[in-house]
């Protein structure tokens, strides 16, 4: 079993969501301060706030969903529609879940210009939609022999861009966190659909390359 459908790792997961919601934002004291402190050094370093800009947008619509967008034709290439399916359903389906649930909680964004505030905070879209997005990718559609190095890559740029929307203050700390929480929930949920689906896992068997195992095999999720 993968560790991020293990029980306790999905709890933790649940509760990060809850407590970073409750606890955060404008109203926890310390992340105004933060938010502060970042919008001064913005102020001295200009080259690292230009790289932040370019760099956030790894995370950004048309990136991730390109990505997962072309994970999803290669499985359709490799005879594995369920699985193309899956991973479809689970970006789609994550940022639908995360617009809906900025506009229920209703989180204002830090201090900005009006012009530059196109939704709410809570929790950061570019945060869970690249965590759901990179991650899916790399545990459903990736090779067996390059799953381990993917996954690594996946988890490497979501938190790079949960950093980038925190720099460039459009973001609470605990947005990004909630995040990256949700996102990994997101993919837990596919995972553990795919664990349970009987032809899900044999699209797998049929999918393997190089000599580590199914894709999705029983018992031990990608």
């Amino acid at each position: 079993m993968n560790i991020i459908t293990r029980p306790i790792f999905v709890a933790g997961l649940i509760l990060t969501f809850i407590l970073a919601g409750f606890l955060g934002g404008p109203g926890s004291g310390a992340e105004p301060a933060l938010m502060h402190v970042l919008a001064k050094m913005r102020a001295d370093l200009p080259a690292m706030t230009q790289a932040a800009a370019l760099l956030t947008q790894i995370g950004s619509a048309p990136i991730t969903l390109s990505i997962a967008g072309l994970a999803a034709l290669s499985l359709l290439l490799r005879r594995a529609p369920g699985l193309a399916l899956l991973l479809a359903v689970t970006v789609l389906g994550e940022r639908s879940l995360v617009d809906g649930l900025k506009q229920w909680i209703g989180r204002p964004r830090p201090p900005l210009d009006p012009a530059l505030i196109h939704s709410l905070a809570y929790p950061s879209g570019h945060s869970a939609n690249s965590m759901t997005a990179f991650l899916a990718t790399a545990l459903i559609a990736c090779p067996a022999a390059y799953r381990a190095k993917a996954v690594w890559a996946a988890l490497a740029l979501a938190v790079l861009v949960g950093f980038t929307r925190v720099w460039l203050g459009v973001h609470w700390p605990s947005d990004v966190i909630g995040g990256w929480a949700f996102g990994l929930l997101a993919v837990a949920t596919a995972l553990t659909v795919a664990s349970r689906s009987d032809t899900l896992r044999e699209e797998a068997q049929h999918n393997i390359v190089g000599r580590h195992g199914s894709a999705l095999g029983k018992g031990d999720v990608a």
